[in-house]
């Protein structure tokens, strides 16, 4: 994704922090907090560990949740892994497979709270999927009704080409019936005309449901993002402006939010979460460039967000639709790029803004090596052994970031480029 980098100076902070402290804490949940029905639970966080998923059927009484199956004796697997690897986002997932002389199964999501499903309604069930076999026609999406025959589902469409063990989108999109009972889940339903005609294990994961059409269109990116962290109580607070078009219930937030991801160093335009991926606070992703690992330190809706200040931190800020769209990115920065503990002592950059050549005054130590990278990670730049300047006619004009290593010390500044 692209990815614009701002910084704020340290003063920023002073009018805002006392505020953003009190009113804005992110203690962090395991449970999904977006989403147009978040109770579900669609990146299965806030679930436990089990081989054994409880049945719920005819005469049960759904939970609010709790993922649950259509029945044990027709369930070969039903497991809820927490296992990473085994997931395509976060650490959980679902494992589903028909058992041998049954004809079908259905994974059933916890029963939604509030807002509740609407009777003669358009939703999309949206969900990705992996398994050795492609399911074809064998694999539905819908919005199932115990005891009554207002159940609605259909065969998914897949928004790329199955292949095998390898993460499948597919989606749904059905009429709820007229009739409503509290006996209702979204599900995935796997079911054969015969017995035995489709055996294998499924998994499931980023299972989501949400009112209209299928939708795969990315959010509006957020504004004016800015990073400062209040140093006297070692704490970074982050905020941005949401989207314009934020209310708009077709295109914008509606029903979705915020996620933010921190890095121990500056990411590549490439390193983000999965789109569509339900993540839980304190879950990892090493996506792109050099596997970086990113860590989701906040989920929800306010526009800013508190946590214990690290230094030298990097926070990649995305709008995300109820569909679990991902926005492009804007990336903001702990303002000192810190690495003081092992910061180069005495050394000057100037001009700033520069022309064609920037000098660097170093108290005689030897520069060993000066990179200078755009605003989307790029690096632009890099010289060994430097004296005491650097030519950087060859640059457009613009905002970067010069990094300067000296026997092992390091020095990371915002520089302007005119």
């Amino acid at each position: 994704m692209k990815t614009k980098l701002l910084f704020s100076e340290k003063n920023q902070q002073r009018f805002y922090s006392v505020l953003a402290l009190s009113l804005f804490m992110n203690f962090g949940f395991a449970q999904q907090v977006i989403g147009e029905f978040p109770t579900m639970d669609g990146g299965l966080e806030g679930q436990t560990a089990t081989t054994t998923v409880p049945s719920i059927g005819s005469t049960g009484t759904p939970s609010e949740t709790n993922w649950s199956v259509s029945s044990t004796s027709n369930s070969s697997v039903r497991t809820i892994s927490d296992v990473p690897a085994d997931a395509r986002s976060g650490n959980f997932s679902f494992a589903l497979a028909i058992a041998p002389t049954k004809t079908n199964t259905r994974l059933q999501a916890p029963t939604p709270v509030s807002p509740l499903f609407q009777v003669s309604t358009e939703y999309t069930i949206q969900f990705h999927y992996k398994t050795d076999t492609d399911p074809g026609s064998f694999l539905d999406g819908g919005i199932y009704l115990n005891s009554t025959s207002g159940g609605v589902a259909s065969d998914i469409t897949n928004a790329v080409p199955f292949v095998a063990n390898t993460w499948t989108k597919g989606y749904s999109t059905i009429t709820s019936g007229s009739t409503f009972n509290n006996l209702n889940w979204a599900v995935a339903r796997l079911s054969t005309p015969t017995a035995d005609e489709y055996l294998a294990t499924v998994n499931f994961d980023d299972f989501v449901v949400y009112a209209g059409p299928y939708d795969e269109t990315a959010p509006t990116a957020v504004t004016t993002a800015s990073a400062y962290y209040t140093e006297n109580a070692g704490t970074s607070t982050i905020s941005w402006t949401a989207p314009a078009n934020a209310a708009d219930a077709t295109n914008g937030l509606v029903g979705g939010g915020y996620v933010v991801v921190r890095y121990a160093s500056m990411p590549a335009a490439d390193n983000d979460p999965n789109q569509n991926g339900i993540y839980a606070i304190g879950n990892t992703t090493t996506n792109g460039t050099a596997s970086l690992e990113g860590t989701v330190v906040y989920i929800g809706t306010n526009t800013t967000f508190d946590e214990t200040y690290v230094s030298g931190s990097y926070y990649k800020i995305y709008a995300v639709d109820k569909a679990f769209n991902y926005s492009e990115e804007v990336t903001v920065a702990d303002p000192t790029l810190g690495v003081a503990q092992n910061e180069i002592s005495n050394l000057r950059v100037y001009p700033n803004p520069a022309n064609d050549v920037l000098f660097i005054e170093s108290n005689n130590q030897l520069i060993d090596v000066v990179s200078i990278y755009s605003l989307e990670g790029k690096e632009v730049l890099n010289i060994n052994k430097v004296q005491n300047s650097v030519d950087v006619s060859s640059l457009t004009s613009g905002i970067y970031i010069i990094k300067i290593t000296s026997n092992e010390n390091v020095l990371t500044r915002k520089i302007i480029i005119e």
